[in-house]
């Protein structure tokens, strides 16, 4: 591969979003998340007052760069000392009155009566067009639907970010305060609360249920038989099944890029979904949480209790947004548009126009056109050659940040005290989902990442990169992958502990560890480096380092 250019997308610090994003992405996902993040974020944060206007995103060789952008850098930013001081009161009323009427609750209710159930509708009416049926033009129209779906998906997602987030930041800042205690274990207290997270979440439910009480189904499910066979006659024996693979098969297993399956392509990993379902305890976490959240009480000072009580609530009942604004929208989204572009690509084969059925996931939105209209480029040498440039990429991994350092945040407590409220509790919560150790820390023997999910484990590693790896999985293994996502839940009842490269407290990794209750260190940076499948080793969830026995 040739020497890689590293040049900053535009003037300023650039930080890399390894957390959601650690490879290099395709072309489609390059053109249709910038601009629906950057919107997103700016019409998530303006009704909070916050004095971030929103955040830029650029690729750079595919890898996703975020930059902040400070009200007084933006497009409209005050230029005299009465224009700034003008602007800080504007913001800070509009931060006062967020918490004063709490605004996430509109938020929740639009989300519930009109958004989600828009996207669902949507989805489901995308989905069940049957792509092999369509002539050249009919394929060509949906395509560009399904482009521009996943651009309005991007942008619903973001929209809603500082409603998801900030009501969860604030209670733990000030639980924190009360308690003398430190903010990451606190976040237990919402185990369980997101209900689509779960392992046995609302879609899989009837299934599960219907599974527990058929023992002749269960004799099914834990088979021999290859997981195609097994699917299809669950499906046909069991109609609450054949309801939950309708229902999600259309969309990305994990990720957010076009590159990774469909849930309906991978039986494997719908038949460990339904068997977490049928064996976990759905009860548990939420007990914990519930028995965390009064312990926690009875250490908050009296005249803080019922404020304690207060944020609590407010906190969980906007904490499935974080979850469900990705599952309802860009989850769907890219994998209707991995289905149609596979659609695309066998027709292409057919004609002898491509080398790989996957070859057309690298299309770029005007190619798909070009290709369509016979067009001899992109050729097939040029597809196969971009795709294997990618994977190097991905493989070599890229800088953390590029550009100029980034200056340290302005410190909040200089802030009127609305204001330094609002910036605290985003902010602790971004640094939760997005914040990872530097560089490596630790030595030959213990590598040091950040607590995740507190408690104590030791077995042998796995180390996973991909899905099939995910297959090689056994009961007791120490899980160490560069980052987990939604598909890890089929297995992760197999698994002692989880050990990741990215993320910090409020990743995946971490809010599922302590969901089902076993140890959890993320944001190692090179923990799938350091260790290799086999070796032995201790994770401390609770101190944040996993140790190498050998």
């Amino acid at each position: 591969m040739d020497e890689i250019d590293w040049t900053p997308p535009g003037p300023g610090p650039w930080h890399q979003d390894r957390a959601h994003i650690p490879a290099s992405v395709t072309l489609l996902v390059q053109e249709a998340y910038p601009d629906g993040f950057t919107r997103g974020f700016a019409e998530a944060l303006a009704p909070f007052g916050m004095l971030l206007d929103t955040l830029r995103l650029e690729y750079v060789n595919g890898f996703p760069y975020i930059q902040p952008v400070p009200f007084d850098a933006g497009p409209n930013a005050p230029t005299t000392p009465e224009e700034f001081g003008a602007e800080i009161g504007r913001r800070t009323a509009l931060a006062a009155d967020a918490f004063e009427r709490r605004i996430w609750r509109e938020g929740m209710r639009r989300w519930d009566d009109e958004v989600k159930p828009a996207a669902i509708a949507r989805h489901e009416e995308m989905a069940a067009v049957d792509l092999a049926s369509l002539y050249t033009e009919g394929l060509r129209a949906h395509l560009h639907l399904c482009i521009e779906n996943l651009r309005a998906m991007w942008f619903q997602h973001h929209r809603f970010n500082a409603m998801a987030m900030t009501p969860v930041g604030d209670f733990v800042l000030h639980a924190a305060e009360w308690t003398r205690q430190p903010p990451i274990p606190i976040l237990a207290v919402f185990d369980g609360w997101s209900p689509v997270s779960n392992v046995v979440n609302p879609e899989i439910a009837p299934a599960a249920a219907a599974l527990r009480s058929d023992p002749e189904s269960r004799e099914l499910l834990r088979g021999d038989a290859p997981a195609a066979e097994r699917l299809a006659a669950l499906r046909a024996k069991v109609p609450s099944v054949d309801v939950y693979v309708r229902a999600v098969g259309h969309r990305i297993a994990a990720g957010f890029d076009l590159t990774n399956p469909t849930v309906g392509e991978r039986p494997d990993i719908v038949l460990g979904r339904l068997l977490s379902a049928v064996d976990h305890d759905t009860d548990l976490s939420k007990a914990r949480a519930d028995a965390l959240a009064s312990e926690l009480r009875l250490s908050v000072p009296a005249q803080h209790q019922d404020e304690f009580d207060e944020l609590l609530d407010e906190a969980r009942l906007v904490y499935r947004l974080r979850d469900e604004r990705g599952l309802y929208s860009d989850t769907n989204a890219v994998g209707l548009l991995r289905l149609a572009l596979i659609e695309l690509g066998r027709r292409l084969l057919d004609q002898r126009r491509i080398a790989f059925l996957y070859d057309a996931l690298d299309l770029s939105a005007a190619e798909i056109d070009a290709v369509l209209d016979g067009n001899p480029t992109p050729t097939s040498g040029d597809l196969t050659a971009r795709v294997a440039r990618r994977k190097a990429l991905s493989a070599a991994g890229a800088p953390a940040d590029l550009g100029p350092p980034a200056p340290p945040p302005p410190p909040v407590d200089q802030l009127p005290a609305p204001l330094a409220r609002v910036m605290s509790a985003l902010g602790f919560v971004i640094s939760g989902v997005l914040g990872e150790a530097d560089a490596p820390s630790g030595d030959a023997s213990t590598i040091v990442g950040i607590a995740g999910s507190a408690g104590v484990f030791e077995g042998p590693a796995r180390v996973v990169r991909n899905f099939d790896e995910l297959l090689t999985i056994e009961e007791g293994d120490v899980l160490v992958t560069p980052a987990t996502g939604e598909s890890f839940n089929s297995f992760l009842h197999l698994v002692g502990a989880i050990v990741t490269d990215h993320g910090s407290f409020a990743s995946h990794a971490a809010i599922m560890g302590r969901e089902m209750g076993f140890p959890a260190v993320v944001g190692t940076v090179d923990g799938t480096k350091r260790i290799s499948t086999g070796t032995r080793v201790r994770v401390d969830g609770t101190a944040g380092t996993v140790t190498v026995l050998g």
